[in-house]
């Protein structure tokens, strides 16, 4: 009996432990910390497909595109999700995009695209430049393939615990063997650590899900599912350009019951979003004035609501918002 009282106070040090890390630290470099305010909401700006060339003068369109979007919704967060600078010199590149936040005084996370290891950063390296920046909020994350595999929580308004989870994972760029495939895929130690990590979120939160999103770059094959459907709405002007390999990470995320939505970039002219197997799926909206693709250029906003699995969604341009879609009813709003 005392040998099981000791092992149940270990087990509850240990979530006590856990709780304190997910909210109290994020980044050793930052000290910001996310929470709910006062009207139990958090939004989240997801920027993508940026292709900054720092030598290009539309980069000042780029700028003005992610400044409209930040002036007109003041997000707690932004997401930038590959693609982001794919032009040497990386390193300035990479400086010029801080800047923009910088100034904004927001804060922001990466996840990286198939493009931005080749302009002569790794991908590792980029993350060691950006962890070293007041407002970047991300990580290179633990030793397991990829880099950028991290997760950011949220606190409850009231600071006492951690009301939802933002996933940031590294889609990777390129197969090795192109046999098999063109583009690569999130591996199976990512997968891994995606669900252990949230079966410590469940069991610190009284072995309930936490609600979560995630982010990444590459399309998973699921995507195609949500074609046509009566709950998909935005625009389609291009195949899905994901993996011919399907790795499992849906599947994982269907049976952990956290991840209301996934949320990635790659295809320029996308920005369709609707819900497969519960799960929402949705692209961005292209960002960068020198990416190709139609598409007016701007962002992807989604606002989640503390204590529920649901979150609204909609398409800021320097137009408008459109395309406003809620989770998880399927519907316009």
């Amino acid at each position: 009996m005392k040998n099981n009282k000791l092992a149940l106070a270990n087990k509850g040090m240990t979530i006590l432990i856990f709780i304190f890390c997910t909210i109290a630290t994020l980044t050793a470099q930052t000290n910001i910390h996310f929470q709910f305010k006062k009207d139990h909401s958090f939004k989240i700006a997801q920027f993508t497909d940026f292709h900054w060339d720092n030598k290009s003068a539309n980069c000042a369109k780029t700028i003005e595109t992610i400044q409209q979007v930040l002036n007109n919704e003041k997000p707690d967060i932004a997401i930038l999700t590959g693609d982001i600078v794919t032009a040497s010199p990386a390193k300035e590149g990479w400086l010029a995009i801080a800047k923009i936040f910088n100034d904004a005084k927001t804060p922001w996370a990466v996840t990286l695209g198939n493009h931005d290891a080749e302009p002569g950063l790794s991908r590792a390296e980029i993350f060691k430049l950006l962890e070293t920046l007041p407002y970047f909020v991300g990580s290179k994350g633990p030793a397991i393939y990829g880099s950028g595999n991290y997760t950011l929580p949220i606190a409850a308004s009231d600071k006492k615990s951690t009301a939802a989870v933002i996933y940031c994972m590294d889609s990777n760029d390129y197969s090795k063997d192109k046999k098999i495939a063109h583009y690569d895929w999130i591996h199976f130690d990512q997968i891994d650590w995606y669900r252990k990590t949230s079966d410590k979120y469940t069991s610190a939160n009284n072995n309930s899900p936490v609600p979560s999103v995630m982010f990444f770059h590459i399309p998973i094959v699921e995507f195609n599912n949500i074609v046509g459907k009566e709950t998909t709405i935005g625009i389609k002007k291009e195949n899905v350009a994901s993996s011919e390999i399907n790795s499992g990470i849906f599947a994982s995320l269907v049976e952990k019951k956290d991840v209301m939505g996934v949320f990635v970039g790659h295809d320029h002219n996308d920005d369709f979003i609707g819900i497969y197997l519960n799960i929402c799926l949705a692209f961005g909206q292209v960002t960068g004035a020198d990416a190709y693709g139609e598409l007016e250029r701007g962002a992807r906003i989604i606002e989640l609501q503390e204590g529920k699995f649901s979150f609204d969604s909609w398409i800021r341009t320097k137009t408008g918002a459109n395309f406003k879609y809620n989770y998880p009813s399927g519907k316009s709003m």
